[in-house]
């Protein structure tokens, strides 16, 4: 038996808890040797277990679906598993992954609802291509809402993305985001501790977010209500002494009672993408943004549009154009990059 596969067997044990897994392996120079009964074991409870597995074929079948997909295993072992998450008190011992993208310690977690607002998504896709240009990985949990958002902000720069799964390597959730997944493998990092097959159950996603938590310097919530699960991977992030920073929103929208309860335990308010390169990455630089050249009508629609969604027909009444030119409009500016059309009609500005 290869070291490999006693390490995954270990991993699959369910009845032993993630720390006393990890100090089995440091306490192991040889896992294979512990499994083959050439080691002796004084925990009885832990022999029983050892002696009882029988699911070699299971790994052996999982192994050759990791080929078949293009992915692969990575074990704390390995000099290639995140450095920033080895050292949280639970790591995963094992983490499936897909992609090319290698780990750094530039990563900045950006998470927030599910049911994210225009300005929300707007603003999780400005923020992460941002930092993304400038080197920094952007990790999230590849969910509808705030973390898809950010993944797409980030794909589109060099520093890219990391999603990680709550399911198996072979499974999107949610399905709708399959697009999202197969690009997040293809050109950024896709990270599992849940072996192929393993479905998207929900005690999963709170043990998926200490992962992201782990992986990050800095944790940014974006719209949270008061329940998001986002508010666990904050949390986690105090516990693991990491950055959390949370941007402010309307006091009577459930959409940000998560994230301004943030701001009120301690969490950093942030106005601005200047203050996450302060507070996480203080060697990086904004680049300067280069001014659009816009002609005249361009730039009058622009300047009805804000940070705020606004409905085409309230452009159309408030600029005192006809319908078609303001459309005219607003596709050269979504072509120019500097709005954001969605669905029903509303934009808003980049």
């Amino acid at each position: 038996m290869d070291e490999l596969t006693a390490i995954i067997a270990l991993s699959r044990l369910k009845s032993i808890n993630r720390i006393k897994k990890k100090e089995i392996i440091d306490t192991n120079e040889s896992l294979s040797a512990l499994f083959e009964g050439k080691t002796k074991i004084y925990d009885e409870s832990l022999k029983v277990q050892i002696s009882a597995f029988k699911d070699w074929k299971d790994i052996e079948k999982a192994t050759e679906k990791l080929i078949n997909l293009g992915a692969d295993v990575i074990t704390i072992k390995d000099k290639t598993y995140p450095e920033l998450l080895r050292h949280i008190p639970d790591p995963p011992i094992v983490l499936y992954k897909k992609g090319t993208l290698k780990t750094c310690s530039n990563t900045l977690a950006v998470v927030g609802s599910r049911k994210a607002t225009f300005e929300g998504i707007a603003l999780a896709e400005k923020i992460a291509n941002t930092l993304s240009s400038l080197g920094i990985t952007i990790v999230s949990g590849l969910a509808r809402g705030i973390d898809a958002s950010a993944h797409k902000g980030a794909l589109s720069e060099t520093g890219k993305t990391i999603g990680v799964l709550g399911c198996g390597i072979d499974i999107c959730y949610p399905a709708e985001n399959i697009r999202l997944f197969d690009k997040v493998g293809d050109e950024g990092l896709l990270l599992t501790e849940y072996s192929p097959g393993v479905s998207p159950l929900n005690y999963h996603f709170p043990e998926r977010n200490r992962i992201i938590a782990g992986l990050s310097k800095g944790i940014l919530v974006i719209e949270a209500s008061g329940r998001s699960g986002s508010l666990i991977t904050a949390r986690l992030g105090l516990e693991y002494a990491r950055d959390v920073m949370a941007i402010p929103g309307s006091i009577f929208g459930d959409e940000h009672k998560g994230a301004n309860a943030l701001i009120k335990q301690g969490a950093k308010l942030v106005d601005g993408i200047e203050d996450i390169i302060a507070t996480s990455f203080p060697g990086f630089t904004l680049k300067k943004q280069q001014k659009i050249e816009m002609d005249k009508d361009e730039d009058y629609v622009y300047s009805y549009i804000g940070y705020e969604k606004i409905h085409v027909d309230e452009l159309i009444d408030k600029t005192g154009m006809q319908a078609k030119q303001v459309m005219v409009m607003l596709t050269k500016l979504e072509m120019k990059d500097v709005v954001s059309g969605f669905p029903g009609g509303y934009y808003i500005r980049k």
